[in-house]
């Protein structure tokens, strides 16, 4: 379906697309793309055969092909694009085969969780002629790109502080799962928290200098009185924390569950007594050139979910929350006040993640340049290198240290 530059016409046929990686989110893009009518679902990917087979007939993806590696899935099917949905640190090892292979990648954010993997990235990306497209979502939602144009029109004049806040009650989930570990996700500061990372990077619109983040571990540490799986607790029933109860008396069985009956890790890890490496509350701020300061709280204990944003400015104050209608705009001199309304969003990350699809099948057509390319997609991973050697350390980090 590609024109002689490799490019996708524009009205032309659908673009052909493999998944790569059926957890939560690989399952939701799977969905999304089976019934976008820009695409062709050619094949679905995973290490997992078992739980692989089991969400094709769950979502009614029999007719489309299983494969079990990236590699097979460009040898065997005629593809223009590969969309990357594997755990973080796995990013590379599966969008490097795609780029050689000249296709177009839809990869979700982080980049990965190393300095080299991302740069590898960076580099088959420009050796394929830019192809990558690194989905920050929250970059699309109304809230994060109605601020971004508010300050780029000079409306709260130059850029001073960006304050960002999220208290995750999902989060907590964290914990029993691969996030819960650095080797796969990087830890909350880069799996978590390259979202915000981004956006501290994009609204400040700076080159960062420094880090110096504070984290612990304080709630979901480990308990005597409960053993290492949610199955064998007596409070199985009544514990918040125990998988059955988040799981909410669903009968059908997760796509957890179907791949520990496949040989993955079970899914009804204790939150407290499982092993981690990581923390359930933070603290980093970010240096920017020009004075420009940003700070990020990230907890994972509080029981709701909310994501805060507020920027000041010369000129004034942007305030909103990402389920808010309207960002608050305070203008300095002269004081006023006024309520900036927010398109109605509808889907998850604000409603950011209703719009990746369609701006990706404008980047294979040639009708769009990604919001993200790898080589920005990587600050928000040197971000969270720095943050958490900061807190490890406990100690100012300088972004020279990564190179940057």
């Amino acid at each position: 379906m590609s024109d002689a530059t490799g490019q996708a016409s524009v009205g032309g046929p659908k673009v052909r697309v493999a998944v790569v990686g059926i957890g939560g989110r690989g399952s939701w893009a799977a969905r999304q793309l089976a019934r976008h009518p820009g695409y062709d679902l050619v094949a679905l990917c995973d290490l997992n055969r078992g739980k692989l087979d089991y969400f094709r007939r769950q979502a009614g993806l029999e007719r489309v092909p299983a494969a079990g590696s990236v590699q097979a899935c460009l040898r065997d099917f005629a593809l223009d694009a590969v969309v990357i949905t594997t755990h973080d640190a796995a990013h590379a090892e599966t969008a490097l085969p795609a780029l050689e292979a000249d296709k177009f990648v839809f990869l979700e954010k982080p980049l990965d969780t190393t300095v080299e993997r991302c740069r590898a990235i960076v580099e088959a990306d420009r050796a394929a002629g830019g192809r990558t497209f690194v989905g920050y979502n929250l970059r699309f939602a109304p809230l994060y790109a109605t601020a971004k144009r508010l300050i780029e029109e000079g409306a709260v004049g130059d850029v001073l502080t960006v304050q960002a806040d999220e208290f995750y009650n999902g989060g907590r989930g964290y914990f029993r799962r691969w996030n819960r570990l650095r080797r796969f996700g990087g830890g909350l500061w880069i799996t978590k928290a390259c979202h915000d990372f981004d956006l501290l990077h994009w609204l400040a619109g700076r080159r960062p200098v420094s880090v110096y983040a504070l984290d612990a571990l304080s709630y979901y540490r480990p308990r005597p009185d409960a053993p290492l799986h949610c199955a064998e607790c007596a409070r199985r029933e009544t514990c918040p924390d125990s998988f059955y109860v988040i799981k909410g008396g669903q009968k059908e069985k997760l796509l957890s569950e179907v791949a520990a009956e496949h040989g993955d890790p079970r899914p009804d890890l204790c939150l407290y007594n499982s092993d981690k490496d990581t923390f359930d509350h933070g603290i980093a701020t970010v240096e920017f050139e020009a004075g420009v300061l940003g700070t990020y709280t990230c907890n994972v204990v509080a029981g709701f979910s909310d994501r805060r944003l507020r920027v000041a400015d010369t000129k004034g104050t942007l305030d909103g929350a990402l389920g808010s209608p309207a960002v608050v705009l305070r203008r300095r001199d002269p004081s006023s006040t006024e309520e900036i309304p927010l398109a109605t969003a509808e889907g998850g990350h604000g409603g950011g993640d209703a719009l990746l699809f369609d701006e990706f099948l404008d980047f294979v057509a040639g009708r769009r340049e990604p919001r993200v390319r790898p080589a920005e997609g990587m600050i928000p991973v040197l971000l969270g290198l720095a943050a958490t050697r900061s807190a490890d350390e406990r100690r100012r980090v300088e972004m020279s240290e990564f190179g940057l």
